[in-house]
């Protein structure tokens, strides 16, 4: 524990960020997808009536929501480990400013938080990205079996 500690006090405060982003972002990109494999479990396993499709469709327009706000998430992370990025070379700019470029050893500080926040950023948010495809990929089907259930039974009111 900490050596967590300790690896994120060395990102600095873009670090605590990329974490809370990536909480929070795995926990809703978690409910999405559960949310969404139920109602995919339930379509596949039962033939909805036609009094379900507004339900139906409320739900897919809530899940949806989430999802775009989890690609807002993905996208976030890696642009907070730029911000990360950032703040670490000010960081060895001032050094340099201050003391030169004589004492090599007080330009790592800013270094390894320039680094270390971009790689959090980076690793954080592929994830993230790869999940949001799932959903997106499961959307996908829950949106074809919602559209062939209903066309089907309008089609047979017709006939």
């Amino acid at each position: 524990m900490t050596q967590m500690i300790k690896f994120f006090s060395q990102g600095g405060i873009a670090m605590i960020l990329i974490a809370g982003v990536s909480i929070a972002a795995w926990s809703l990109a978690l409910n999405t997808w559960k949310a969404a494999k139920h109602l995919l479990d339930f379509l596949e396993n039962n033939k909805p009536e036609k009094s379900h499709r507004m339900g139906f469709e409320n739900e897919m327009t809530k899940l949806n929501g989430k999802l775009s706000f989890l690609g807002t998430l993905a996208a976030a992370l890696p642009l907070l480990g730029l911000l990360g990025t950032v703040l670490g070379m000010l960081i060895t700019f001032h050094v340099i400013g201050k003391h030169g470029t004589s004492e090599p050893s007080l330009l790592t500080n800013g270094i390894r938080q320039a680094l270390l926040s971009t790689q959090a950023g980076l690793f954080s948010a592929i994830p993230v990205l790869f999940f949001h495809h799932l959903i997106s990929s499961c959307f996908r089907k829950i949106d074809s079996k919602l559209n062939i259930t209903y066309h089907e039974m309008h089609t047979q009111v017709q006939s």
